[in-house]
């Protein structure tokens, strides 16, 4: 019978008492807090479920578990991580995971949230953010009870939730995170394992003969019976074969030869070389640089940007990793995107585009932190109009 990891968040929650602090941080009622927290649990496991249904999606979860089980648990410590408000650390762990487990559907989900729940958006994030590092928790601690974090490991566990998932969360949030056919999809990736053992059984089962059955009891002239029926056989065989072997008459078989004509065809010579395939025009870019050279230094400034804005929690954090944001901004300006031509635009922009939605999803996160907007804002502003104004 599978887990139920829903419980196993939900209990854990129970058991810190910690559940008004995270509707405090997310600026929720108590009268609304519980139901929220039902609401948020399954959208977060769905999120996780949906990663480790991709065989590149199990493998970063797998590095993400091992890296959180080199530390110690935040289960153990819930209480003193929640403190804090608006400001505490547990939604400062969950910013950065958030545009992992919920993708390029972050938006999208997060209004639907708001018209089920009736809350705003900054709730909506401060609770899904507060959650988030639980349920990874909850998870990474199941995971290594079921047998490590391998990549199968996380995909059965978690493909296994599929009832219970699919059960808790509305028709809308299924559409919006693509698991409107949350069942077949995951009950296919679960049951993967299964029919390969069921092959094998199988295999096993056509190669087994079972014994003959033991011949049953006769009388005692009954071993005369079948030695006259074989030398009845012969006799019958040995009339048939004679009679056919003297009917048979052999044909000889004339063989025709083929006409050769007088002048053989012409074959035309074979090249020594073939023709080079054309070659498509080449993008030109400023100061000659390429395609790849340009992906490669987009990709630095980015993974740069994304480091960094994962490593705040609170005002002091962001104002010490303002130096660094910085010098990411100013290696995205130094590439002169804004005078690249429309052909190079069009071609990097779903290179792009990945990017941008992580360094967003953050941003998000982290300018419900008071006071973090104010110093972040105006040194990667600049930056993400641009890229903006780029991806139309």
């Amino acid at each position: 019978m599978a887990i139920n990891l829903m419980d196993l968040v939900k209990s854990a929650i129970s058991s810190s008492g910690v559940a008004d602090q995270i509707g405090s941080a997310a600026g929720l009622d108590k009268s609304k807090t519980n139901s929220a927290i039902d609401a948020a649990i399954p959208v977060l496991l769905s999120g996780l479920m949906k990663k480790a249904s991709t065989p590149s999606g199990a493998s970063e979860l797998s590095n993400i578990f091992k890296k959180q089980d080199a530390e110690p648990s935040i289960l153990d410590n819930l209480g003193s991580l929640v403190s804090g408000g608006a400001s505490s650390k547990l939604l400062g762990m969950g910013s950065s995971l958030l545009p992992m487990l919920l993708g390029s559907s972050q938006a999208s989900i997060v209004s639907v949230l708001m018209k089920l729940l009736g809350i705003g958006d900054k709730g909506v994030l401060g609770l899904l953010g507060s959650l988030a590092p639980i349920v990874m928790g909850v998870v990474g601690k199941q995971a290594k009870s079921a047998g490590g974090f391998d990549p199968g490991v996380l995909t059965n566990l978690l493909g296994g939730q599929s009832n219970f998932l699919s059960s808790a969360l509305p028709n809308e949030l299924k559409g919006v995170m693509g698991l409107a056919d949350l069942g077949r999809q995951a009950s296919e990736t679960v049951n993967n394992a299964a029919r390969n053992t069921t092959r094998e059984t199988t295999t096993r089962e056509r190669a087994y003969v079972a014994p003959a059955p033991a011949a049953p009891a006769s009388n005692p002239l009954s071993w005369l019976l079948p030695l006259l029926a074989l030398a009845g056989l012969g006799f019958l065989g040995y009339t048939f074969m004679s009679g056919t072997k003297k009917e048979e008459v052999k044909t000889p078989v004339v063989r025709t030869p083929t006409p050769v004509p007088a002048t053989a065809p012409k074959v035309k010579p074979v090249p020594d070389s073939v023709a080079a395939p054309l070659e498509l025009p080449k993008l030109e870019l400023p100061g000659g640089m390429s395609i790849e050279d340009l992906k490669a230094k987009l990709s630095g400034s980015f993974d740069g940007i994304t480091t960094t804005l994962g490593s705040i929690t609170d005002v002091d954090t962001a104002k010490g990793a303002v130096s660094k944001l910085e010098e990411a901004a100013k290696a995205y300006a130094d590439l002169g995107m804004d005078k690249m031509p429309a052909a190079a635009t069009g071609t990097l922009a779903p290179f792009i585009k990945p990017y941008f939605e992580k360094v967003g999803g953050l941003l998000n996160t982290l300018y419900l932190i008071p006071g973090v907007k104010e110093i972040i804002e105006p040194v990667l502003g600049p930056m993400v109009q641009s890229v903006s104004k780029m991806m139309g």
